[in-house]
């Protein structure tokens, strides 16, 4: 549950459940857009997770995150959201003990890709759960202007910031997601590259770090690569697995079909691996379900988490209180700590059925979802009404 951690931090998302202390660090490979920069949760060395809540994570990225998120989310007041963002977000911390040294044992990888105006910091909850059972999971920040914000490095090494891009009036939502989603895809090869190399001990951090990359060498295991997203990133992530093979297991978190609603056809059914499609009650549309229906169905399961709603797969629910969840249209009937509970045990027995014998500790959940079957429905099911990009003149994802 979130609470109160420590004076330094006012707040903090839900506390990992799994059996590993989660360790976190920023990496920069490059310092151009053609670079990647990715969250790193992993598992770590530390036995005590409470006791060492001084050196948790800063959830907040700064004034620059802001000013994207407010471009999309209160266009029509963004300096007030800004103010009232800023000043609850800075004593946020993620449970994750910055720059731990990682455990001395080898871990499956996984990619995370976020949603829109989104980035690497936002899907905490989700990352440090399955880096507490037992992953690396890189959460990419997108450089497409798709995310809140984003940066690269001069070359006097100061930051230069990318900044959320509304849809231009002389250019389609369509047109402007295609051509994100295609940046976005390879993005997510290039970060699977990025962790090829950290394994072999081959790639130097751009940025200020006291995290040495010598850790990684040798401690990723690359056989079994799952990419999973939310939104924006669960099509990225069924994008990705049509064009890179390496990538084994699928996990798509409430997809948004729209940027590849003229694909859907030739590239879903491209689609062999395995794969899971777990959405909220209210996201879901028609026209989204059907794009969505196009999936290889001998190889992707579709399940919903009933009285949820888009937000409840990030950490929104947890750190703006009732008012802020109505505003944000985060405001559930089912219980955010229950929503995510179950989404991540979702997840967690899908990449243990699918690892085989490397995943059988992982798969400790069926009884807990045998409990909580009345809140899922297997198969295509939603109540949405309307969605950005498939309905005219509404403007929310």
């Amino acid at each position: 549950m979130a609470g109160k951690p420590c004076p330094r931090f006012s707040n903090h998302t839900p506390l990992p459940q799994g059996p590993h202390v989660v360790g976190c660090t920023d990496i920069m490979i490059g310092r151009t857009k053609e670079g990647t920069l990715m969250r790193l949760y992993y598992p770590s060395k530390v036995t005590d997770l409470m006791s060492n809540s001084e050196k948790w994570t800063p959830w907040f990225l700064g004034e620059e995150y802001t000013r994207g998120l407010a471009t999309f989310i209160a266009p029509s007041i963004p300096s007030l959201f800004s103010m009232l963002f800023n000043w609850q977000m800075r004593g946020v911390a993620t449970p994750a003990i910055w720059e731990a040294a990682m455990a001395e044992k080898k871990f499956p990888v996984v990619v995370f890709s976020h949603g829109l105006s989104a980035n690497r910091s936002i899907y905490s909850t989700v990352c440090s759960e399955l880096a507490s059972h037992g992953f690396v999971v890189a959460a990419v920040e997108h450089r497409d202007r798709s995310g809140s914000a984003s940066f690269t490095l001069n070359e006097k090494g100061e930051k230069e910031y990318i900044l959320f891009k509304p849809t231009p009036l002389d250019l389609k939502e369509y047109e402007l997601r295609n051509q994100q989603i295609k940046i976005r895809v390879e993005e997510c090869i290039r970060t699977l590259d990025v962790l090829e190399k950290l394994n072999e001990g081959k790639v130097k951090n751009e940025l200020p770090s006291n995290f040495d990359l010598q850790q990684l060498f040798g401690r990723l295991d690359m056989s079994q690569p799952v990419m999973t997203g939310h939104s924006f990133g669960g099509v990225t992530a069924i994008s990705t697995l049509a064009k890179d093979k390496r990538f084994k297991i699928g996990l798509a978190l409430d997809p948004w079909m729209f940027p590849i609603k003229d694909e859907v056809d030739a590239l879903c059914p491209s689609v062999t691996q395995p794969l899971i499609c777990i959405s909220t009650e209210a996201f879901q549309s028609d026209s989204n379900l059907q794009a969505m229906s196009k999936l290889n169905s001998d190889t992707t399961v579709f399940v919903t988490i009933k009285g949820t709603v888009h937000q409840n797969q990030c950490d929104t629910p947890f750190l703006v209180g009732h008012i802020g969840r109505v505003f944000a249209g985060a405001s559930s009937p089912l219980d955010p700590q229950t929503a995510m509970d179950i989404n991540n045990r979702l997840m967690l027995n899908f990449i243990a059925k699918h690892l085989g014998e490397k995943g059988a500790s992982l798969n400790t959940y069926v009884p807990y979802l045998e409990i909580q079957k009345d809140k899922i429905v297997y198969g295509l099911y939603g109540k949405g009404k309307a969605m950005l990009g498939w309905d005219a003149g509404y403007h929310a994802v």
